[in-house]
This record gives C-alpha cells, sequence and structure tokens, in this order.
C-alpha cells in the first residue's frame, strides 16, 4: 500500500474541509478525478457525512484511495480541490492510475471529458505520407498543440512557425490559430469527443514572410502569439505554494475545531446568564398579568349584563324571523303554483316549436323536390321524379348519373331515356323515396323478386339487392 505524505486531520475536521468541495458545479476548466463509489463511502462513512448508497464497512479508516473498476461497480468524480487533500491524507493504493478529467461545454451543457479528439498532424504543404494522428484534449492549449508538433518534426528553435486546423467533418477551410493561449476546441467549435480534426504547422521563411500556409489558406502574414507550452493540462506542476496552502488548510481545520471547544463553554456561561435574566422579567410579567386579570373580572361582569340584555333582544328578532318565515313559506306556496302553469305553457310551446320545425323541414324538403323535379323514360315506361330522390344511395349508378358531374343526354319531351324494362322501376323510386321497403308494398311473387333483384343489381342499390337476396333464397329453403 502506498503512503500519504501528510497525517490526515481528525474525522470532524476532514468533513470542515472537504464537504463543500462535494457539492461543487461543473465548471468548464475544472479538473475532477474518479475514484470507486464504495471507498469514498467509505470515508463518508467515517467522517460522518449521510451517504445514499448502501455500503457494509465500520466506521473505520477507508485507507489508500482506490481507484480501479475491478474493485467496484462504480465510480464516482470529484473536484481537484478535493482529491488533492485526499491523496496527501490517504495516499493511493499500489498498482491504481490517477484518472483526471477536465469539464467541457457539449452544446452548452457542461460534462466530463470522456475522450481526447484525434488530430490528423503536419506540416503545412506536406505530402499525405507525412502525416500523424495525435490524440489531444478540447481544452489543450494551442500552445502545447504546437510545442507537439515543432517536437514531432524537429523544428529549430530559432525557426519561427504558427498553426493552422479545421474540422474535417464541417470546414473546407483551414482556420488560424495564432492565439497559442486558447483552447484548440474553442478556436475549432468542436463539441463532441468523435469529430476528427485536422492541424497543420506553418514554418516562416528566412526572411520573416510567411508562405508556406496549408492549400487555400488566407493569405495573412501574422504572426503568433502567446507562448509555446511544454506541458499537456493533464500533467501535474506542482509548485512550493500549493503545498504550503494545503498544510495551511490543516492546521486550519485543527485550529477551527480547538476553537469550536472553547466558544461553546462560553456559550453555556452566556446562556445560564440569559436564562436568570428571562426569569426576572417574566416574574415581572407575572405581576402584571394579575393585575389585567382583576380588570377582566369586572369587565366579564359587564359582559354578563350585556349579554342578558342581548338575549332578550334575540327573543324578539326569532319572532320577527319566525313571522317572516310564515311569510316566505306562503308566497313560496303561490310562486310554486305559478311556477308550475309556467311549465305547462313552456311544454305546451316546445311541442309546438317541434311541430313547427318538423313541418318547415318537410316543407323544405318539399320545395327541394320541387325544384329539382327530372322525367325518366325507362323503356317505354314515363316516371317523373326528383334529383334528390335518385340521389339518396351516393353509392347507387342513379346517384352518379344525376350527380352533376356527368352530361346527360335530353330526349325532345325533356326526359331521360335508359334502356331498361321499367315494369318494376316503380318499386325502385319507392324504395329510394322511404329509404327502404315498406312492410305489404311489394307483390309476394318470386318470378317478381327476381326481375326486381335484377333491376336493383343494375342500378347497383345495394340495401335493395341484400333484401330480395333474403326473399328469394329464404322461399327457396
Amino acid at each position: 500500500m502506498a503512503t500519504s505524505s501528510l497525517s490526515p486531520p481528525d474525522a470532524n475536521a476532514q468533513k470542515a474541509i472537504i464537504e463543500p468541495l462535494l457539492s461543487k458545479p461543473y465548471v468548464e476548466g475544472d479538473f475532477w478525478y474518479a475514484i470507486v463509489a464504495d471507498w469514498l463511502n467509505q470515508w463518508k462513512r467515517y467522517v460522518g457525512i449521510v451517504s445514499l448508497r448502501k455500503y457494509y464497512h465500520d466506521r473505520a479508516t477507508p485507507g489508500p484511495i482506490i481507484t480501479t473498476k475491478e474493485f467496484s461497480h462504480s465510480i464516482d468524480p470529484i473536484h481537484e480541490d478535493a482529491w488533492k487533500l485526499l491523496l496527501q491524507w490517504y495516499g493511493l493504493t499500489d498498482g491504481h492510475k490517477i484518472t483526471k478529467k477536465v469539464v467541457y461545454s457539449y452544446g452548452g451543457k457542461y460534462e466530463l471529458e470522456s475522450n481526447l479528439n484525434s488530430f490528423k498532424s503536419g506540416k503545412a504543404n506536406s505530402v499525405v505520407a507525412d502525416t500523424h494522428v495525435l490524440k489531444f484534449s478540447k481544452l489543450e492549449k494551442v500552445g502545447h498543440v504546437e510545442f507537439r508538433l515543432r517536437q514531432l518534426y524537429s523544428i529549430k528553435t530559432d525557426e519561427c512557425t504558427r498553426l493552422w486546423g479545421k474540422c474535417m467533418e464541417t470546414d473546407t477551410l483551414w482556420k488560424p490559430l495564432f492565439n497559442r493561449d486558447k483552447a484548440i476546441g474553442k478556436e475549432l467549435m468542436i463539441d463532441s469527443d468523435f469529430i476528427r480534426s485536422a492541424v497543420a504547422i506553418e514554418i516562416r521563411d528566412p526572411d520573416e514572410v510567411w508562405r508556406n500556409r496549408p492549400a487555400h489558406a488566407q493569405k495573412l502574414q501574422e504572426n503568433a502569439t502567446g507562448k509555446l507550452c511544454d506541458h499537456s493540462i493533464f500533467e501535474e506542476v506542482t509548485t512550493n505554494w500549493e503545498l504550503d496552502i494545503h498544510n495551511e488548510i490543516d492546521a486550519l481545520g485543527k485550529t477551527f475545531l480547538e476553537k469550536l471547544h472553547t466558544n461553546f463553554n462560553t456559550f453555556l456561561d452566556k446562556g445560564k446568564d440569559f436564562i436568570a435574566e428571562k426569569q426576572s422579567v417574566l416574574e415581572h410579567k407575572d405581576k402584571s398579568l394579575n393585575k389585567e386579570e382583576e380588570k377582566l373580572a369586572e369587565k366579564l361582569k359587564k359582559l354578563e349584563i350585556r349579554e342578558r340584555k342581548l338575549e332578550r333582544d334575540l327573543e324578539r328578532q326569532e319572532h320577527n324571523v319566525r313571522e317572516f318565515q310564515k311569510d316566505c313559506e306562503s308566497r313560496k306556496e303561490e310562486l310554486t303554483k305559478q311556477w308550475e302553469v309556467l311549465e305547462v305553457a313552456r311544454a305546451k310551446l316546445i311541442e309546438d316549436r317541434t311541430t313547427f320545425d318538423t313541418e318547415l323541414k318537410n316543407m323544405a324538403e318539399l320545395h327541394a323536390i320541387q325544384d329539382s323535379r327530372i322525367k325518366l323514360d325507362i323503356g317505354g315506361h314515363i316516371f317523373t321524379t326528383s334529383v334528390m330522390t335518385l340521389t339518396k344511395d351516393p353509392d347507387s349508378m342513379l346517384a352518379a348519373m344525376f350527380s352533376g358531374r356527368h352530361r346527360l343526354k335530353e330526349e325532345k319531351d325533356g326526359s331521360h331515356f335508359i334502356d331498361r324494362d321499367g315494369t318494376h322501376f316503380r318499386y325502385i323510386l319507392n324504395y329510394l323515396r322511404d329509404g327502404g321497403v315498406q312492410e305489404g308494398t311489394l307483390p309476394k311473387n318470386e318470378n317478381v323478386w327476381r326481375e326486381l333483384l335484377t333491376e336493383a343489381e343494375y342500378y347497383q342499390i345495394e340495401g335493395l339487392r341484400q333484401y330480395l337476396m333474403k326473399l328469394v333464397y329464404k322461399k327457396r329453403y
């Protein structure tokens, strides 16, 4: 097991220092470290922080930090400030690696960067075979990417360079990456871990003129600004002041607990004095309360006298109310009788209105029939009917003929000729007029039924056809 660099403070001090850091939100550019959830829950139990997850260890020191997934089903990320303190206090289990992630804004949503992005890297105007694929964080500084390409192509320190880049999926033109202090993912507007990009390093000619830019790039003569960065954002660059500040935090935690115990005793003494003072005030108020009770008793007598007077007034008012109720009942009976008369009149009015509406509807239909009167010549038999009757069955041939969609030829006498036997056509018209076959309107003759069935099939009147089919085949069996 690895040992810690500093002895941890007591559990209460650890809780006071670390607990606020566990609720920090994701902020772009902050670093978070992966810890096995079981280890973190054991530490929370040890210092007295409530955890929603189940764990089955006693309240004992958790030991060195565990970061390998083989020891747990889940991993919890913690902020860099909390990680550094826990690492100093507990150390890291032998063989376990430190997993460091950076917070990145994916389309406005802050999440931990899961994967580094691939960058096709090469010299500006170099051949395809002379390119390499390098992986960088989206928040890596342009200055570090440029530094890596200078190393890759062994560019001399006295040679001036600058960087170009583009997203291979979305960009057609190269973008200048001349500010070395900016993040490469922000400059290229990368919002996914799987977007492939390209970067190209340009070397300035000895006459201090930029001529080696990538193909189709802008003709710019600007130099890169900022410094080259020889280390990645994930590499630790620890300074003495960082170690001093952690030691100072440790000392502050212990001092905080000592002052807490001292202040508690002072708080108890002040509490006793406060209670004694309040007790004296309460005794004074008790005396005042007795005087107020005497005054209240006197007022109570006056209220009793007034109450008796109000009772007499109430009896008079109740008598008046009873008389008023009798009058109301009488008026109510009279109104009920008048209401019943009105209800009878209302029912009669509704009945008359219904009769009138029915007559109005029948007259409207009659006028419509008269306006659409038509003359038919069915095999020499003349029939007079209306377009409304002929189109009542919308799926019939007659409805199609007289729907207005087709131009029909009129005879000299104004009739429309249909070359069918007109002997039974009156039954067809009666079916359409009545909306069905009325009982007793068809002759009880199977031959007539069969002839009429043939006509119903020709005119495509399905309801009549089905009715006649039942008559014919029921008669047969």
